[in-house]
């Protein structure tokens, strides 16, 4: 027969109540410390709890990163689908623009948990979860329904999606780590407009 105690840690309410708690500690010390700061007997001391009672909601390390990030990718979301509503009206050029701002704002008010989702390395031969792919891939949709006036082929609009991905975030992140020179809010907008402009002259309905 199991213990009184072994009942309340098996009990769903109580693993539901140390996932949240778990997340929301992770989530901190990604906001304060950065990625590299996360460890789960640092976590476990915080959560009052041991660290296997971690793995008892979490299948490892890794599984629990892939949370944490799929908060942050949840959070970039809304940013991103709020740009994508208040321009859904407007021609390709500015509805690609918003988004990209958008996107520029959001990381550089959560730097840390932003740069998580792509410091964050699984092992040789392990994948992230289907769910994980399908909350990046709402987020391409975005950067793809703006492009469905411009680029009728959907094989070309998901390939231009992630290129003009590839491209915002590469400026984003080069700015945000201060490789070309001091952070400069107003030179990275003006880069970001740039790039946009010039994709937008190859592209019909712009």
């Amino acid at each position: 027969m199991k213990s009184p105690a072994k009942k309340q840690t098996a009990s769903p309410a109580f693993r539901t109540k140390l996932r949240n708690d778990v997340l929301e500690i992770g989530r901190r010390i990604i906001q304060e410390e950065g990625l590299q700061a996360v460890q789960a007997r640092r976590i476990a001391k915080q959560a009052g709890c041991a660290v296997g009672s971690i793995y008892n909601v979490f299948e490892d390390l890794d599984a629990l990163i892939i949370a944490l990030n799929m908060q942050t990718l949840a959070n970039l979301g809304v940013a991103l689908q709020d740009a994508f509503e208040i321009t859904r009206t407007a021609p390709t050029y500015e509805r690609l623009l918003a988004l990209a701002n958008a996107y520029f704002d959001f990381a550089a008010t959560n730097q840390n948990t932003w740069r998580a989702i792509f410091e964050h390395q699984l092992p040789e031969g392990k994948l992230a979860p289907p769910e994980y792919r399908q909350d990046q891939d709402k987020l391409f949709a975005l950067v793809e329904a703006c492009m469905t006036d411009a680029i009728e082929d959907e094989a070309q609009r998901r390939n231009g999606a992630r290129a003009l991905f590839a491209s915002v975030h590469g400026i984003v992140s080069l700015s945000l780590d201060r490789k070309l020179g001091e952070f400069d809010p107003i030179a990275t907008r003006s880069q970001i407009l740039f790039l946009l402009g010039c994709t937008a002259k190859g592209l019909p309905g712009r």
